[in-house]
């Protein structure tokens, strides 16, 4: 043999050049990652990337070349007399240990990329090796050193190389099965006595199985793996490991044990006996996403040798849970040892067909295809890893892929280092709220330890608790928190799940898989909708699938989509049929192509399939399925062959028609119990199945098998209960559709029964369950059942904020009541207002109304004065929502059902006064608000109604909004009190809100600040976005009537995520207000006119946001387009403007000014007398605090009207009051116009008075950084 480095001619069989010590086998380099693999190899034996027939031959294990020879180690003791070769990890030299007259192997450790943790471990996994002493089947370590800060490992030299040279060189690269049981019965020796000293070791494989001269299986290189941290993927989507051999939990970085090792022998038993591992694919993740996803190919599917205990016992090593597979290597050792002893006994027989879809069951799991929209998530992770959080949808038909395609994208971001977590959504009516989110919370709560849980829980536990029972368990000292009422509920839950999420992500990024969002909730939808709208800025992906061909306009899916399609929160990957290619892979994927005389899975084959499957993944795997059932098609020799031409398949035309012809290949009895399967939309479980079914236990596990053989059904991931589920819901839906009305009625009872029986201990989880089984089954009779059940499941779902699930369950009870036959129009009449209010909850005030009305109706007819009062209550909506115009329908309910109470002093008529007298508030009836809300407190107060009080008093000051004064200061007061006592803190935010209104318009800073924080206080606890946004805009007010610009901007940018995280208009609409005012005290005129126009627009129904921009139109000395909005605006006398509830305000902040500028004497009169009685307050915009005293505004006036003193007196009024306040941009207007007026009257002696007063404006302008 040729030495190809130096030429010189070396004997037969030799390894290592005499000469030059060069390595003399070529081998084949890996395209992927450049390992070196044995001569004839098919797959990469360190990343299980194909090699290709014409890859590059190399002679060392990597592309580069040899490194120099080092001439000894250990200061001279072992005297290197060659190199053995090179992996991912180390060189390998063969010396002679001069001291102990012997040959050995040095290893050094490639340290390049380390650091010094990680040179750490190596030298600690070195020196665990060393204390493994002696044994038959362990490679001995003989030392451990340094050689130039490079750690080098002696060991015992291995002459007859290692087991994958050995694969690589036997026929069809496997073993005799007998050789490769008692190989795999010595390594599982070797990995009882490391488990037994404590030593996992994380990397085995053939290249790491050694033989001895005379064929002894030993196991070297452990832990190495590990302590070199080469388990993760990089950037690039490199992988540094063996993933052939890799544990899924080693695959996604969870802490390895010895079961782990275990499957990585099942992998390489699987390997020594089929001649290939037990998963392949075209890269790394492919082959680990089969590791966690799928299920292997039985093993006598390549060689029908393997047959028996050996191979339930290679499956069992293979399974995906450590907690499945054989607990110890001592008990594997055990079970080889008696395989041993009974002999291996060749055995190839074929299957028969109906067993073939069984035997098979792991072939379908391979991958294929979807290059470019891998790539799209990829990209998409990749900003995610960088702090760009996003949503992605992935979008398609049923079967089409979506979810496989996210799973092997999951894996992926699994070995980028993101934390994964998984939700479901279950086909049917049958849902828990927010069931997606319980799922993946809970499965990261199970992991987390106490202290760090609790740590990213924050002050919403209380919260998530109420989504994931563990959290309370865990931590049962949990505070309860503050009742809120119904919107304002849902969004603190929504709130806190996202703030835990977002905590989740500074220690670990995280993804989010939301499976199959067309059979959520409309909660989850919705909380899935607040998450997309404030993860921007973390390192969170929300990836979410659907199928977009069951979605119409009522779907609930639909309406979130379209919002968040407006808002661009989500990215798109849609999905669609295979092409022609991926379905030849993937038919090819499923099994190698034949080379023998029958004909092979050609091209021609694979077209046929697409063209009736349209590149469907799930039909093509069912069709598959259907002809190797048929016995079309069939395996030899661990490949797929068929005798009939493609003509004479029969290739079934639709997705339907497939399923049924593989259904009726199943026994009677299976295919009795999948029909009532089929009426359980959620899963079923075993215990109902039985109970149901009334099979003997043993008869009804046969069943279950029958049918999991068959690929019909499958055991729920995670659900540890026996929780049974369709394949596909296209196979349950075929079944149900078979079923005729009657029959589908009385499994439906059946099924409720016996679920009334199995859970009769704890009924609540599966009260929706119990509520849908009815429903269907009430057409037969059980309709009291399905209105119980459906109630309480109503019930349950408000307590949860799923107020869309409550309105569904309740509408439910009310069909179910449709069948009775003597019907109780009061309990419909209940129930009406149990709907209402669920939908009034959730926000949807038209569908609200219109059940109230509904009602209404029936409460007359009953004359139930009570009932009739809860409609009206209901159609008015909540009080501290009730800001709007006047409805007279409304009105009219009220005084009706008032009428129909009579003078009974109940909290009814209490809330009804209170709700009355707000109306009349919106009407501009003041004097009649006064009334009413006087009476609705008086009320209130004989009651005892604290919450009836506290809504009674806020009308009481709204009715005294304009007025202001004692009765308005008295009702913000009490307001406050009675909130605070009674513990209802969103109550007592909105006391100290009217406190803030009181105190500013009288000019108390100092009580204005406090009431500010105050409010700012009650949010933290009540953890509410709009709240915390509304302290926000408040302090911003503040910091702008102080005239601290740079503080105001930095708030009012913190207001939008949380404007629009609540969905809050109000607090947008004052926040471009607020911006744009100081904007345009700043001289940023055009800025400030690109906000009032956006006002303007996006608030086209309120006429008096025109007014600012004609102020602001003066300034830029656009006359003409002033004069046209101020004379829209002062059409009729300014109707529409003077004669709403803050129409004096505007008129103080807007109006005046630009009619003084516009010298408009006539309407200058009309607005001085609108705004004389509130001389001496401070203006309120709505919530919004302005930053001057209303005087001054009356000032500008009499001074356009030349009252000379009545502008003096005014402005000194305006100067005193923005004085006190520390109002300094107030106060340098105020100095300012002043001025103006004093030199417009001419006055004798006064002109120095107005030189110094425009002194004192211009230097604090300057000093502000104003422009007047």
């Amino acid at each position: 043999m040729k030495c190809p480095s130096c030429a010189r001619d070396n004997p037969e069989g030799a390894k290592f050049c005499s000469e030059c010590a060069s390595a003399l086998r070529q081998e084949l380099a890996c395209p992927s990652c450049g390992f070196a693999n044995a001569p004839g190899s098919r797959f990469c034996n360190e990343c299980a990337q194909a090699l290709a027939a014409d890859a590059p031959l190399s002679r060392t294990p990597t592309p580069s070349p040899s490194p120099a020879l080092p001439a000894s180690f250990a200061d001279g003791r072992y005297a290197v007399k060659g190199f053995l070769g090179e992996g991912g990890r180390k060189r390998v030299y063969l010396a002679h240990d001069t001291k102990l007259d012997r040959d050995v192997a040095v290893a050094v450790i490639k340290t390049e990329g380390l650091d010094a943790g990680g040179l750490v471990r190596v030298r600690r996994e070195a020196q665990a090796m060393g204390r493994l002493g002696d044994h038959p089947h362990v490679v001995v370590v003989h030392d451990v050193g340094e050689d130039e800060g490079q750690p080098y490992i002696v060991s015992r030299y291995m002459p007859g190389g290692s087991v994958e040279e050995q694969l690589a060189n036997a026929e069809g690269h496997r073993l005799p099965v007998d050789q490769a049981v008692r190989t795999a019965e010595q390594v599982s020796l070797a990995l009882d006595h490391a488990h037994k000293n404590g030593i996992i070791h994380r990397d085995l494989k053939p290249g790491n199985v050694w033989l001895t001269a005379e064929g002894t299986a030993m196991l070297g290189d452990f832990g190495l793996a590990m302590a070199l941290d080469r388990s993760r993927m990089t950037a690039h989507g490199m992988m540094v490991g063996t993933v052939a051999y890799m544990p899924p939990e080693q695959a996604l970085g969870r802490t390895p044990d010895a079961r782990s090792d275990l499957y990585s022998l099942g992998s390489m038993l699987y390997e020594m006996v089929t001649g290939r591992p037990p998963f392949l694919g075209d890269d790394a993740v492919g082959v680990i996403s089969q590791h966690i996803n799928t299920a292997p190919v039985d093993p006598s599917w390549h060689n029908p040798e393997v047959r028996g205990a050996l191979e339930d016992l290679i499956l069992h090593l293979l399974a995906k849970s450590p907690a499945d597979r054989p607990e110890t290597a001592s008990a594997v050792a055990v079970q080889l040892q008696r395989i041993i002893a009974a002999g291996v006994q060749p055995t190839p027989q074929e299957p028969v067909p109906d067993a073939a879809a069984g035997q098979q069951a792991g072939i379908w799991g391979r991958f294929v295809g979807r290059r470019d929209e891998i790539e799209q998530l990829k990209a998409a992770l990749e900003a995610m890893l960088s702090g760009h959080g996003s949503l992605v949808m992935v979008v398609g038909e049923p079967g089409i892929g979506k979810s496989r395609l996210a799973r092997e994208f999951t894996v992926y971001a699994s070995l980028r280092g993101a934390q994964v977590l998984t939700g479901h959504c279950y086909e049917g009516e049958i849902t828990v709220p927010y069931l997606p989110f319980v799922d993946a919370l809970r499965q990261y709560v199970r992991g987390r330890a106490d202290a760090a849980l609790l740590s990213e829980l924050g002050s919403g536990a209380p919260e998530v608790a109420k989504l994931v029972s563990e959290v309370r368990e865990r931590f049962p000292d949990l505070p309860e928190a503050a009742p809120l009422e119904g919107e304002a509920e849902r969004l603190r839950l929504f709130d806190s799940v996202t703030r835990f999420v977002c905590s989740v992500s500074t220690s670990e990024p995280v993804v989010l898989f939301l499976d199959d969002i067309h059979w959520a909730d409309k909660p989850s939808l919705l909380l899935l909708q607040y998450l997309a709208r404030n993860i921007r800025s973390d390192r969170i992906l929300v990836l979410a699938a659907y199928r977009d061909v069951e979605l119409d306009r009522t779907h609930p899916l639909s309406d979130v989509l379209a919002s968040l399609r407006r808002e661009r929160l989500f990215e798109r990957v849609l999905l669609r049929g295979l092409p022609a290619g991926d379905v030849f892979a993937m038919i090819s994927a499923v099994g190698q192509q034949s080379a023998g005389p029958e004909q092979p899975v050609t091209s021609e084959f694979a077209q046929a399939i697409y063209r009736e499957t349209e590149g469907n993944p799930f039909f093509v795997e069912e069709v598959l399925k259907h002809l190797v059932e048929e016995g079309k098609l069939y395996r030899e020799g661990g490949q797929w062959v068929r005798d009939a031409s493609v003509e004479e398949l029969g290739i079934p035309e639709g997705v339907r028609e497939v399923l049924g012809r593989r259904l009726s290949r199943l026994s009677e009895p299976c295919n009795r119990m999948l029909s009532l399967a089929s009426t359980m939309t959620g899963g079923f479980s075993f215990e109902v199945m039985l109970a149901v079914s009334r099979e003997e236990e043993t008869q009804l596990l046969d069943l279950l098998d029958e049918a999991l053989q068959a690929l019909v059904i499958r055991e729920r991931d995670g659900a540890g209960s026996g929780i049974y589920e369709f394949n596909h819901a296209l196979m349950r839906q075929t079944l149900y559709a078979e079923l005729n009305t009657p029959r589908r009625v009385r499994l439906h009872r059946q099924v409720g029964e016996a679920m009334e029986r199995v859970h009769a201990a704890n009924l609540e989880p599966h009260l929706p369950a119990l509520a849908h089984h009815f429903f269907q089954a009430a057409p037969g009779g059980d309709v009291d059942k399905a209105i119980d059940y459906a109630t309480r499941a109503a019930q349950r779902a408000l307590s949860l904020t799923a107020y869309e699930e409550a309105a569904r369950l309740y509408d439910i009870a009310l069909q179910s009541f449709e069948l009775k036959g003597r019907p109780d129009e009061s309990q419909r009449c209940q129930l009406l207002l149990s709907l209402g209010e669920a939908h009034n909850q959730a926000g949807d005030r038209d569908r609200a109304k219109e059940v109230f009305l509904h009602a209404s109706n029936l409460a007359r007819k009953l004359r139930d004065a009570g009932r009739l009062a809860r409609a009206a209550i209901g159609f008015g909506g909540p009080p501290w929502a009730a800001f709007g115009a006047s409805d007279e329908r409304l009105v009219s309910l009220l005084e009706e059902a008032l009428e129909a109470i009579g003078e009974d002093e109940s909290a009814l008529r209490a809330r009804m006064l209170g709700r009355l007298a707000i109306d009349a508030f919106f009407s501009n009836d003041l004097s009649k608000a006064q009334e009413v809300s006087a009476e609705a407190v008086a009320v209130a107060r004989r009651t005892g109604d604290a919450a009836g009080l506290a809504d009674a008093l806020w009308s009481r000051f709204c009715a005294f909004w304009n007025e202001g004064g004692d009765e308005q200061s008295a009702a913000a007061r009490e307001l406050t009190e009675v909130a605070e006592r009674a513990g209802d803190t969103e109550r007592e935010i909105w006391g100290h809100f009217t406190r803030y209104v009181v105190l500013f318009q009288a000019g108390d800073a100092p009580g204005t600040d406090r009431e500010v924080e105050q409010f700012g206080r009650l949010a933290e606890e009540l953890r509410r976005p709009v709240y915390y946004g509304w302290t926000l805009v408040y302090r911003a007010a503040r910091a702008v009537a102080y005239g601290r610009y740079a503080e105001a901007e930095r708030l009012i940018e913190e207001v939008l995520p949380l404007a629009e995280r609540s969905q809050d208009e109000t607090m947008i609409e004052f926040r471009i207000l607020l911006l744009a005012q100081f904007r345009r005290d700043q001289g940023r005129l055009e800025e400030a006119e690109s906000l009032y126009d956006e006002l303007a627009e996006r608030f086209a129904a309120v006429p008096a946001w025109r007014a600012p921009l004609a102020h602001l139109y003066c300034d830029m000395a656009r006359e003409a387009d002033a004069r046209d909005e101020f004379e829209r605006l002062a059409a009729d006398g300014f109707t529409g403007v003077l004669d709403s509830v803050s129409g004096w305000s505007v008129a103080a902040v807007y109006l005046a000014e630009t009619c003084a500028r516009l010298d408009d004497q006539a309407r200058a009169e009309v607005l001085y007398e609108a705004m004389l009685p509130f001389a001496g307050r401070n203006p309120m915009l709505g919530p919004l605090a302005n930053e001057s005293a209303v005087s001054r505004q009356l000032g500008v006036l009499a001074t356009v009207m030349q009252r000379w003193d009545e502008a003096e007196r005014h402005f000194e009024d305006a100067l005193a009051m923005n004085t006190s306040m520390g109002a300094r941009p107030g106060t340098a207007w105020t100095r300012y116009q002043y001025a103006d007026m004093v030199l417009r009257s001419d006055a004798n002696g006064h002109r120095k008075k107005a030189l110094s007063l425009l002194a004192e404006a211009l230097d604090s302008a300057q000093e502000l950084g104003m422009k007047l």
